[in-house]
């Protein structure tokens, strides 16, 4: 997953991190007797619509709770869950992530038609919206810093802000 612009060594790492934490959290929840196991073998290659959605919905619910439960920041639950739903109805599991020069994603196929599905979500579009999103919160959630200055002699006023951790000039190009 390589992010243009970048958001930083620093963010990156931590957002990898936190993608890796969740990995772990959501991994753990599908043992033989959990509500997520049963959830996914409602799955069948010929399930209708609604039968999907009332997995996802299911899902969402469960996943975002244990998130939570895990200590997954609020801000970015819903995003990190989106990411986790989908790859779990699609037999694919987050094993581990790496910030390189983008973050690098390790994933399991559950199944043999695992690959094929997985490359319906790239070439979809879906993954990357659903990373893009997981991102996006991550960025937002993180804590501002904010410089203004004033210069009551020439009626200027000017305002930077910046993620947290952000170095170098604000008025560089």
């Amino acid at each position: 997953m390589e992010l243009n612009p970048s958001i930083g060594r620093p963010m990156e790492e931590e957002f990898s991190d936190l993608l890796t934490r969740a990995g772990r959290i959501v991994s753990q929840m599908k043992t033989a007797q959990s509500s997520v196991t049963a959830l996914l073998r409602r799955l069948k290659p010929n399930s209708s619509a609604l039968e999907k959605d009332e997995v996802r919905e299911g899902l969402k619910q469960e996943i975002s709770t244990a998130l939570e439960a895990g200590g997954i920041p609020p801000g970015v639950i819903h995003a990190i869950t989106m990411v986790f739903v989908n790859m779990s109805m699609n037999d694919i599991e987050l094993v581990c992530t790496a910030p390189v020069h983008s973050i690098v994603l390790y994933l399991r196929f559950l199944s043999p038609d695992a690959s094929s599905r997985l490359r319906e979500m790239v070439e979809s579009g879906l993954l990357y919206f659903l990373l893009y999103a997981a991102v996006e919160q991550f960025i937002r959630s993180r804590p501002q810093s904010k410089l203004v200055f004033q210069a009551e002699d020439f009626k200027l006023s000017l305002s930077y802000e910046a993620p947290e951790g952000m170095s170098g000039s604000p008025f560089s190009p």
